[in-house]
């Protein structure tokens, strides 16, 4: 056996929200069991809610502590700081806040923080009439935008686009948005949790106050953007493990992939962090680097940058998993 740990499992940490649905539906809230009223479920994170390991040698020992004892193993040779990725799934059951995350460079300026936000949602399930805010509407640009805020009409100006399950919608940094009731989404971003709230439907937080908004912020990094769309499914292999690139933008991209029978996972430069939506798989290493690992519903894996090659074996139903790749994995 090596002496670095092998596929990493992870405890998710469960954060309650005023926004939130009563409870998170399906057989993902059977199979994660959060409590009531649970908005966000934080699947792999080394910041802020610290994903702890789940088993094994390693466990409950953070993923911030695990990245610092085995940085070039888990990041790729030569990477160095924190988890460049954010995965959660967020359960609405009301509008969340009409919100804006800055990029990169205006982040480093207005808050000194080294990453801004561009995140990318895979809707698991919608409500009827689901829809979310993403962009502007037709016809309304900057200066629109900015008389509807000062005349308390914003949500005017805003894109409502309808929402069905299956689909993905890639949000850039600077995109004005807003999910909206009934979704169920996944969702990977840049590690950054820096928002800028335009409106909160004059909603009171937890302690019964209005929650803070940061409009002169969300002006100064808003992108004019029209109407969000889906972003289209491009397949990259076929049978027994079909993976289809799902979002791609600079810093990840997120796939979903579908195994009948077993395959050789793909090496990959850099981390990878699965979460099993269906079926069940068995994990294993023909070199016998680790011990085979069991893949379940609503798990969340860390496969290391350096992890040995692995093979995967689907039950007989077959076994569907989101694959979130940072950049240049």
């Amino acid at each position: 056996m090596s002496g670095l740990p092998g596929p990493l499992r992870l405890q998710p940490v469960f954060l309650t929200k005023p926004w939130a649905a009563d409870q998170l539906p399906g057989p993902l809230g059977q199979a994660l069991q959060p409590p009531p009223r649970t908005g966000e479920v934080w699947l792999a994170s080394d910041r802020l809610q610290v994903t702890p390991i789940a088993d094994g040698e390693q466990v409950g020992l953070g993923l911030d502590l695990a990245l610092a004892r085995w940085p070039d193993y888990i990041l790729g040779p030569g990477r160095t700081g924190p988890c460049p990725l954010l995965v959660k799934l967020l359960n609405v059951g009301q509008w969340l806040s009409v919100q804006v995350h800055p990029d990169d460079q205006a982040a480093r300026r207005l808050e000194q923080e080294p990453w801004g936000k561009s995140e990318a949602w895979h809707i698991l399930a919608a409500g009827p009439g689901a829809q979310m805010i993403h962009g502007l509407a037709l016809g309304v640009d900057r200066a629109g935008l900015e008389r509807a805020l000062a005349q308390g009409r914003l949500p005017e100006a805003l894109a409502k686009v309808p929402v069905q399950a299956g689909e993905t919608y890639l949000v850039p940094a600077g995109t004005v948005h807003a999910p909206g009731p009934g979704l169920l989404m996944f969702e990977v971003q840049q590690a950054s949790d820096v928002t800028y709230r335009f409106y909160d439907w004059d909603r009171l937080g937890d302690d019964g106050r209005p929650r803070p908004l940061h409009q002169a912020k969300a002006l100064a990094v808003m992108q004019a953007t029209g109407p969000g769309r889906p972003t289209p499914p491009r397949p990259l292999s076929g049978p027994p493990l079909e993976r289809v690139l799902l979002a791609q933008d600079p810093h990840f991209r997120l796939l979903r992939c579908r195994l009948t029978g077993q395959a050789d996972l793909p090496a990959q430069e850099g981390l990878s962090l699965l979460f099993v939506l269906q079926g069940q798989g068995r994990l294993s290493f023909p070199g016998g680097q680790h011990p085979a690992q069991e893949l379940a519903p609503g798990q969340s894996w860390l496969l290391p940058a350096g992890l040995a090659p692995a093979r995967l074996q689907a039950s007989a139903e077959g076994i569907i998993y989101l694959e979130s790749l940072a950049s240049g994995g």
